[in-house]
């Protein structure tokens, strides 16, 4: 039991590591319209993957996500050492962990995420991205990878870009949720309405 246990956190820590590195290829297509500065987004889909998968996968995403940002970071900065890129990680990262447990506790949201609504994703994504955006600068600002007179103006473009990022990949993900659950329900309707015919051919009871 507890080795299948092991083996599905690892599942997890993998799958956010590959998820988090694929959108971040991805969104490298807007970089031409939404770059604002290096690590600065206008529209940072990745976001929204990182917090699906915290979500999600919880510690064991956490894990993932952070060796991901560490390795995605080798191709964003420039004559950066690795602790360096080790501290963005945890800025990033561990900003987003601390937004989704603090969320899903005061708004009673389920492990399962079934009670998951859209106002719960509006709160998730603006919490998530304002702790983020203004963590991430602080560390920025430390490491002398943003001027200070920059701060306020480099937190609200990466609060916004991770803002649209979280929004849409969690609200997709909440459509498709629904989608199945709604696909599910009409298909067990279909599959009784199928047993009440086979009934009522072979007893004669009432459709």
């Amino acid at each position: 039991m507890k080795t299948s246990n092991y083996l599905v956190k690892f599942a997890i820590c993998c799958a956010s590591f590959f998820l988090f590195v694929f959108s971040f290829h991805i969104n490298e297509f807007f970089d031409r319209y939404a770059l604002y500065a290096p690590g600065i987004n206008m529209i940072f889909i990745p976001a929204g993957f990182k917090l699906l998968c915290i979500l999600v996968g919880g510690e064991a995403a956490v894990l993932g996500l952070l060796l991901s940002s560490v390795y995605m970071s080798f191709g964003v900065w420039e004559n950066t050492s690795l602790l360096q890129m080790v501290y963005f990680a945890f800025a990033s990262v561990g900003s987003y962990y601390v937004a989704v447990r603090l969320i899903k506790k005061f708004m009673h949201i389920n492990d399962t995420l079934n009670n998951l609504r859209y106002v719960h994703i509006i709160i998730l994504s603006v919490v998530a991205s304002v702790l983020n955006g203004t963590i991430h600068n602080i560390v920025y600002v430390w490491l002398d990878k943003v001027n200070a007179d920059d701060f306020l103006a480099h937190s609200a473009a990466m609060i916004f870009g991770d803002f649209l990022g979280c929004f849409i990949v969690i609200m997709f993900f909440n459509l498709g949720i629904e989608l199945a659950f709604r696909l599910s329900k009409r298909d067990r309707r279909d599959e009784e309405k199928g047993i009440r015919f086979i009934a009522h051919v072979l007893n004669r009871t009432p459709l």
